[in-house]
């Protein structure tokens, strides 16, 4: 049976994600964007051969700046959870040099609501578009840097930091940047040996496992009658009805251990599920002090 290691991939909208798991693939497959808008509006899996093991390369929504409401939000939390259900080996958290105040909230939102805060030792800081990732030197300035930022602690808790430079074709039509980048990235999955699966996933799980099954019903359903010619809009607005209200279902119950360890957290962020607040908000930044839901557990960096 061949080993499957599952890899999830984070970060905002014009860090250079989508382009990173291209990289990472040798391929074209994940959607990359010029722009400021994200082109990654849902979860995209592609599964990798990398030395006779399959690496599931999960591509995650752009967190806080793709105008997603907190219900939104929520479900591709849900979506996440559900395809990490066995467990991941890694995270790639994405940067272009400076975390926002959204970034920090997903990434909080994931170790509260799928793992616990040990996903610090499981997570890998991946710092895209560096010119000098070749000359160590300069990456480990650049890591300095990014250290002496109190605002961005999380680089001196996670595990490990790389640096990359995953060049357009246009800007580097050899593509030997992405080739070099390739093989920094390949070489990290290669020592991700180990199945991180806390608790925290296995009870989101099981929280949700109904209405997701529900929801992937309909949308079956969906894709089967418009095959066939029979999806009148009638059948449209009761399908899309239906999934509507189990996405609200499923974004209460992803809330549901935030609400717990943390309530009035959405109140905070300005983002009441199902309202129709996006991540971003006036006053985000006065809430930033009182953001994490529990201290993060510091680890060695590697």
């Amino acid at each position: 049976m061949i080993e499957t290691r599952n890899i999830l991939l984070i970060g905002r909208t014009g860090n250079g994600k989508s382009a990173l798991a291209n990289v990472i693939s040798g391929t074209s497959k994940f959607k990359e964007s010029e722009f400021v808008n994200s082109e990654t509006k849902d979860v995209q899996i592609e599964i990798v051969d990398i030395d006779g093991i399959n690496y599931k390369i999960v591509d995650t929504v752009g967190l806080g700046d793709t105008e997603l409401t907190m219900q939104q939000v929520l479900n591709k939390l849900a979506d996440a959870s559900h395809v990490l259900r066995k467990g991941l080996s890694q995270v790639l958290f994405v940067t272009s040099g400076r975390f926002t105040e959204e970034e920090l909230i997903a990434f909080d939102l994931l170790r509260t609501v799928l793992f616990d805060e040990n996903i610090v030792n499981y997570t890998t800081i991946v710092r895209t578009k560096f010119p000098g990732f070749r000359k160590p030197e300069k990456c480990e300035e650049d890591k300095k840097r990014m250290e002496n930022d109190k605002r961005t602690e999380v680089v001196k808790l996670c595990n490990k930091f790389i640096h990359v430079n995953n060049l357009s074709e246009d800007e580097d039509p050899e593509q030997k940047a992405r080739e070099d980048s390739r093989i920094i990235l390949r070489t990290l999955l290669r020592t991700c040996q180990d199945v991180y699966k806390p608790k925290n996933l296995d009870e989101m799980n099981e929280r949700i496992r109904g209405y997701m099954t529900e929801k992937e019903k309909m949308i079956k359903e969906m894709e089967e009658l418009r095959n066939k010619g029979q999806l009148s809009e009638e059948e449209l607005r009761k399908h899309q009805k239906k999934i509507e209200s189990l996405e609200k279902e499923i974004a209460s119950k992803v809330a549901q251990p935030v609400q717990e360890k943390n309530p009035g957290f959405f109140e905070k962020v300005g983002a009441w599920v199902g309202e129709g607040f996006t991540l971003a908000g006036e006053g985000i930044d006065k809430v930033l002090e009182n953001l994490l839901i529990q201290p993060i557990k510091r680890c060695k960096i590697m």
